[in-house]
């Protein structure tokens, strides 16, 4: 998720406070907001679908996390590409119909029925985004950092099809287990410990540290996804894109039933990010 330096008032920083990353401008490290993102964790226990909510604690403790993850970034092949050419993730995921016609079985297929049956899409993700604050369309200064962090952003329901986890709240946080690994962001660690507090609490027989500790497992063998061309992994078998990133499907998650896993921690509030995507379609008011 989105680094706050994506933030529109890093605009017209003066040269002497631009840090150059492998040749590239970078803004400020932002400060970190630990009651803003308290607040923010407490909003999302009781919705778990307030998409804004997760980029508001990403962006409140994120620190100088986003600039190493940069630095990791830039200096790979793919990441050169994302940054220069550029590959615009959020146009090859939104492309329905170009999905569509990838082979049955294949992961472009796998995330299609995934977005598909969560009435989900890729602006809904940017959406949430600008709805915190962070704007992907206007002019910046860090035209190159704010592209990796919504190819970062974008990314986050593909990660959802290749780790195998569902957007039920557990999945949900087992996902982000594998986000914290990959991006090293201290943010997805206090969603992930709250989570699981607030799951607990809510559903105590239902094995939710067993299945949190298989992600966490399972995430550091797990190769770094940020580096891999995604329009290569969209082509390949969903299980050989998991060989290829060494990914284990979740066992102890797996066997939890699906009705049980779809109760827990159902929103409190109306007007989940689904609705929300369903209404703006419509052009209904939320």
């Amino acid at each position: 998720m989105s680094d706050a330096a994506t933030n529109n008032r890093y605009e017209d920083v003066p040269p002497e406070q631009i840090e150059w990353i492998n040749g590239i401008a970078t803004p400020p490290t932002p400060p970190v907001r630990p009651l803003h993102a308290l607040l923010s964790v407490w909003r999302l226990v009781r919705n778990k679908e307030d998409t804004r909510q997760v980029f508001e604690i990403v962006q409140a403790l994120s620190g100088g996390s986003g600039k190493k993850l940069f630095k990791r970034f830039s200096a790979t092949p793919y990441g050169q590409r994302v940054l220069n050419e550029p590959v615009r993730l959020e146009d090859i995921l939104g492309d329905r119909e170009t999905l569509r016609a990838y082979p049955e079985g294949s992961v472009a297929r796998a995330y299609l029925e995934f977005m598909e049956g969560e009435d989900l899409t890729p602006d809904g993700l940017i959406d949430a985004a600008e709805e915190a604050g962070i704007d992907f369309h206007s002019e910046t200064q860090f035209e190159e950092f704010r592209r990796m962090f919504l190819h970062l952003d974008v990314s986050h329901d593909l990660w959802h099809v290749l780790t195998g986890y569902g957007r039920d709240a557990l999945g949900e946080l087992c996902n982000l287990v594998y986000t914290r690994k990959q991006t090293g962001n201290p943010g997805f660690k206090l969603i992930v410990m709250i989570g699981f507090v607030a799951l607990k609490l809510e559903r105590s027989g239902v094995a939710i540290q067993k299945s949190l500790a298989e992600a966490k497992r399972n995430s550091r063998d797990t190769s770094w996804i940020l580096e891999h061309d995604v329009e290569e992994l969209l082509a390949l078998p969903l299980s050989d894109a998991r060989r290829r990133l060494n990914i284990v499907e979740p066992v102890i998650y797996n066997s939890i039933p699906e009705e049980v896993k779809r109760g827990l921690l159902k929103p409190k509030v109306q007007h989940t990010q689904a609705e929300q995507e369903r209404q703006r379609s419509q052009n209904v008011p939320a």
